[in-house]
């Protein structure tokens, strides 16, 4: 039985992903490819490099019930974050920003409520991983207008927030200006500290645990900048030996 959970469904899709991933305790076994799938990701994370310090949370006016359109919507939504911070040309080292999607009330069914029916077609919100550029670096660039409350101005200059605090409103409110679908109370979106990694990766791979998602729906890979993936794939290093 542990062997068949040491070597879930996504081995076959990335074997050499697997090769270097360390045994689970005893307690991670439990959850099978959930576990291989951040042990995966946090190993991504390692091996590429990735600074994320933001964890930037959508809860959608109208929300979509169907992951494809999620992901569409997705897509644009990554080209609105980015064009807030590269309005004129995108450089090469851009921040980089992983998607998450999570089904409202789809973990009723996990752990010790086994016996809890499962809810269909619950509306979805997302998750984003996300990079950060340098505050200041992107106050003294000249490139786009923002919007920002009057009050957060008196707040800056009386010194009780910070240029961070400054271009998260700013970015919420750009996100807020061009994706239809954003919501409109500010208790829909949320951008605060990453924190622990692990922790956090965790908390947004337990979708895997629910029969909500197919295999690993949950992580928008088109959308999400992942180097080695079943979809942005270099193909010579998938099956290869």
């Amino acid at each position: 039985m542990a062997t068949a959970l040491l070597n879930p469904p996504i081995r076959e899709v990335c074997p050499k992903i697997f090769t270097n991933l360390s045994i689970p305790h005893t307690a991670d076994l439990k959850h099978g490819k959930r576990w291989s799938t951040e042990s995966w990701l946090r190993d991504l994370i390692e091996q590429e490099n990735f600074q994320f310090k933001d964890f930037l949370n959508i809860s959608f006016h109208n929300p979509n019930k169907d992951v494809v359109d999620q992901y569409l919507d997705n897509k644009h939504i990554r080209n609105v974050i980015l064009d807030f911070y590269y309005k004129n040309q995108r450089p090469k080292d851009k921040i980089r920003l992983w998607f998450f999607t999570e089904r409202e009330s789809m973990f009723f069914r996990q752990g010790k409520n086994q016996h809890l029916d499962v809810i269909k077609g619950g509306n979805l919100h997302i998750h984003i991983l996300m990079e950060r550029v340098d505050p200041d670096w992107w106050l003294k660039r000249n490139n786009r207008k923002i919007g920002i409350n009057k009050r957060t101005i008196r707040r800056l200059l009386d010194g009780e927030c910070s240029t961070l605090d400054v271009m998260r409103e700013a970015l919420t409110n750009h996100l807020r200006h061009k994706v239809w679908r954003f919501p409109k109370s500010y208790q829909g979106a949320d951008i605060r500290d990453i924190g622990e990694i692990k922790k956090r990766v965790h908390y947004v791979n337990k979708a895997l645990s629910s029969v909500e998602f197919d295999k690993w729906e949950h992580i928008d890979f088109e959308n999400s900048d992942l180097p080695v993936c079943p979809l942005r794939k270099p193909k010579e290093l998938i099956h290869s030996k």
